[in-house]
């Protein structure tokens, strides 16, 4: 199933920059057609314009926001029973659908209820038909490179796989063919071109999946960058201790690695805690943003969003939320204010600044 796509502006006509110059030269001949004091002919022109040049900017543009664990089982599977899949995107629908993609880590498997799961403490499974509301709240890609992705064996992941596909959302570390290498997904928009790669540093055994080491993946960024210098590269990686608020030293030494072999950011997750973000050679490391949809009573998480405009990061805004027995919704200006020293104690090579709820980067 292909995701309808929306013209991003009525004026668009092919390109974007004799589009723009197409209208403003129409606008300025209509205005000075009318009988208008100069002060007002001058306002009249150039708010029309401003307008106009924002929509250009955005047309130049690629917007992804990034989010952490989402899991559909046990108490999550309660309050969709209860209340229906929409109900967990009620507080945050704008966030969702206002990016052009929008990528989580897939915390559960979505395969039929007759599988039995493997031997082993939790196993998490989702409904099928709970997939569509993903889709219509704008998840265009999840993340399988992780530690549940087999809780229901190999008939578990590829029934998954068909489900995601068959929604038309698009699975991120995974390979078809387990006798080829996980290549990284590929996003283009607007002239802005994004690799995202994935992989689980938690020990797991299933070729499938990208499971590299540091060392491999490493090798697999340096080979992409060389040919591609101009992509983007995203790193997703499912790994670290759980609740602990700070990455591991071994961490920190994969993390800069992977930024010195060609990565131009990390985003990390599997902790279900927001760990620091640290700033290396002008790139950032997300080391764990905490989930997106869990069962637990009450948590605190952030999104990542990204602005790429003409082939670069543009800007990032960092959005707090939390999660109340499922459901993520914003924070409000207290909250979001307190989450924030919270975390910048924890980030020593950057400073975090407040703006309207959300956290910019200076």
């Amino acid at each position: 199933m292909e995701r309808e796509k929306i013209p991003t502006s009525i004026f668009y006509t092919g390109n974007h920059k004799n589009t723009f110059w197409f209208i403003s030269n129409i606008i300025v001949a209509e205005i000075r057609k009318m009988v208008l004091p100069v002060r007002t002919f001058w306002i009249a022109v150039f708010i029309p314009l401003l307008i106009l040049s924002g929509c250009n900017k955005r047309n130049e543009s690629l917007t992804i926001t990034f989010a952490g664990d989402l899991m559909l089982d046990r108490g999550t599977r309660k309050v969709i029973e209860a209340k229906g899949p929409d109900f967990l995107f009620e507080n945050l629908n704008n966030i969702t659908t206002s990016s052009d993609y929008f990528v989580a880590n897939l915390e559960c498997v979505v395969c039929d209820s007759k599988l039995i799961p493997i031997n082993k403490k939790y196993t998490f499974r989702s409904n099928r038909e709970w997939l569509l509301s993903l889709y219509n709240h704008n998840i265009t890609h999840l993340t399988l490179a992780n530690n549940h992705s087999l809780d229901f064996g190999k008939e578990g992941i590829n029934q998954t796989i068909t489900n995601l596909n068959r929604i038309g959302i698009k699975p991120i570390g995974y390979c078809k063919n387990s006798n080829t290498t996980c290549q990284p997904v590929l996003i283009e928009k607007n002239g802005n071109n994004m690799a995202i790669f994935s992989s689980c540093f938690l020990k797991q055994s299933y070729s499938n999946f990208s499971f590299d080491n540091a060392s491999v993946l490493s090798e697999k960024i340096k080979i992409f960058k060389g040919l591609h210098p101009k992509t983007i590269i995203i790193v997703c990686l499912h790994w670290g201790i759980e609740k602990e608020l700070k990455p591991t030293s071994i961490q920190v030494e994969k993390a800069h690695l992977l930024i010195n072999s060609g990565a131009d950011m990390i985003i990390g997750h599997h902790p279900h805690v927001v760990q620091s973000i640290e700033t290396y050679h002008g790139k950032y490391i997300f080391y764990s943003i905490g989930n997106f949809i869990f069962d637990n009573t009450l948590s605190q998480a952030i999104l990542t969003n990204l602005t790429l405009t003409k082939g670069r990061i543009d800007k990032i805004k960092i959005i707090p939320i939390k999660i109340e027995k499922s459901k993520p919704q914003l924070m409000n200006t207290s909250e979001s204010e307190s989450f924030r020293k919270q975390i910048q104690s924890l980030s020593s090579t950057m400073e975090l600044k407040q703006e309207d709820g959300s956290w910019e980067i200076l």
